[in-house]
């Protein structure tokens, strides 16, 4: 398979919104590329900062809510932002990395190698495309809500353009607005800087489960050639249980040495770029934990004070995009962690007892390679698997109920 068609379409997102530049691009471009970047940034700090003004004078408890959920995610999205495009480098090698590991796939499997690996990842693209849409239909519910459930009503244009509950991010405005130019301006930045924060995080969400999923293609692929190749299997099947070391001729035995060889090296690629994921994602993981759930608590107290039927199915998108995302990332971690296990449980029901003892020796070595599987942790705090996901839900219901009693004290006092 050519470079193309790992993480095309992930990488073109990111690129689109500044993280990763192209190695084809003349100076001027690159020049060019440079000054979006920092336009995008200076954008995106900019409306992190006002709303950060707006928790500290923020004296409504629903305000204060609606601002740390979308604080948090702005935040949180411009860090992770900021430190992919420092690393933009090392981040783009987790797509060229896996030409050299099909390569090498290919070696043990055979000619049909990247066959396989093309029907094992046809339908990524799609889940990516569909991801990025469900991303862009909660943005859009977040943008319009505040039309729908602050209408201008009785009151006048100055009270009606200075409210920050009249925009789609709660932001302290430095200016008093008295025209409705003026409003509509602010209006469109902020849902402008709602979408690129959105495509942020999906984009870079898309990237990590892509390079996860596309490396348990290449697992898949070494299983296959574990399990299904035909030198193997007719060795193994035709030998007789004897007290002889092997029965096989010589020939025989160096193919499937070689064959072994093959596929310990191929496992060896496949577990340096696991570990490369891990250390690459660890800062982006904690900090998507700490945004999750921190925005997530937040966003449940305020369904329960919301002023409206439409601001409730606002914060209840928010909240399940919220608890999408967390769920994948653990559902892509245990993906990872059973596919290690299941090259362990592979390689020990090949019947070893049989080899001789250079064939052995490399069952050995992938069984103890893979006993004990790599996690994609969050600086080892946070491990994405589904114990932690559930952890994430207990840890939520906890935090939304003290949040809940400090709310019906301070309505008591």
């Amino acid at each position: 398979m050519q470079n193309s068609d790992y993480l095309s379409f992930e990488y073109n997102v990111l690129q689109a919104i500044g993280v990763f530049p192209s190695t084809k691009w003349t100076k001027w471009t690159q020049r060019v590329f440079n000054f979006y970047r920092a336009i995008f940034f200076i954008f995106l700090a900019l409306i992190t900062f006002l709303m950060t003004v707006q928790m500290f004078i923020a004296t409504d408890l629903t305000l204060l809510a609606r601002t740390i959920d979308i604080w948090t995610m702005f935040f949180t999205g411009l860090y992770k932002w900021f430190y992919m495009t420092m690393f933009s480098g090392e981040f783009s090698k987790l797509k060229t990395a896996l030409t050299q590991i099909q390569t090498q796939g290919s070696a043990a499997y055979g000619r049909s190698a990247d066959a396989f690996t093309a029907t094992y990842l046809k339908q990524t693209r799609k889940i990516s495309s569909w991801y990025l849409f469900s991303g862009m239909v909660a943005a859009s519910f977040i943008i319009v809500s505040p039309l729908l459930t602050y209408p201008k009503g009785d009151r006048s244009y100055f009270q009606y353009y200075n409210d920050p509950r009249s925009y789609p991010l709660t932001c302290w405005l430095p200016f008093e607005l008295n025209e409705n130019w003026i409003f509509l301006v602010v209006f469109v930045c902020q849902s402008i800087a709602l979408v690129f924060v959105v495509n942020i995080y999906l984009g870079i969400d898309a990237y990590l489960f892509g390079a996860i999923y596309a490396v348990g293609g290449q697992i898949e692929l070494l299983n296959t050639s574990l399990n299904n190749n035909e030198i193997i299997l007719a060795q193994f099947e035709n030998s007789s249980c004897t007290n002889q070391i092997s029965m096989y001729t010589e020939k025989q035995q160096i193919r499937c040495y070689s064959t072994l060889r093959e596929c310990v090296k191929h496992h060896i690629l496949i577990l340096d770029y696991i570990t490369n994921i891990r250390k690459l994602f660890s800062t982006l993981i904690i900090m998507d934990y700490l945004h999750g759930i921190t925005s997530v608590t937040f966003a449940l107290f305020q369904s329960t004070i919301s002023a409206s039927i439409i601001e409730t199915i606002s914060v209840i998108c928010f909240i399940c995009i919220s608890i999408w995302h967390q769920y994948l990332n653990n559902f892509f971690g245990e993906f990872i962690i059973q596919k290690q296990l299941s090259v362990c449980t592979l390689s020990y029901n090949v019947p070893w007892w049989r080899c001789d003892k250079r064939i052995r020796q490399l069952l050995a070595l992938m069984i103890l390679r893979s006993i004990k599987p790599t996690f994609i942790t969050g600086f080892y705090m946070y491990k994405l698997s589904y114990e932690s996901f559930i952890s994430f839900i207990k840890a939520l219901y906890t935090y939304y109920m003290v949040l809940r009693r400090v709310n019906v004290k301070d309505k008591n006092a």
